[in-house]
């Protein structure tokens, strides 16, 4: 394949980067997460959001994300895109979580 004499990408790849567990070291829990509710009661949504999250180790942050479900008992499911998190979202009471403008 002919680059017009570009380079691409190292020179060594590292395939570890690329595993689902690759930032193993550096998950937390996430103090304030709740239960997830019941797949039957969770309704979609698309809201832009502050949250509030506690991480287990780094303490309180506050995040501008976006909420993509609620459920009953008033949960809120949050996006987190971050390393610390090996999924993308956490169930957060909505006491932790307003709406932005």
């Amino acid at each position: 394949m002919h680059t017009g004499g570009m380079e691409f990408g190292p020179t060594h790849h590292d395939g570890s980067l690329h595993g689902w567990d690759a930032h193993r070291a550096r998950w937390q829990a996430v103090l304030n997460e709740r239960e997830i509710p019941r797949r039957g009661l969770q309704r979609d949504c698309r809201v832009l959001v502050t949250a509030r999250i506690v991480w287990e180790i780094d303490g309180e942050e506050y995040r501008d994300t976006l909420a993509y479900a609620w459920a009953p008992r008033r949960l809120v499911l949050v996006e987190v895109l971050d390393d610390r998190r090996l999924t993308h979202g956490v169930w957060l009471h909505v006491s932790d979580v307003r709406r932005r403008d």
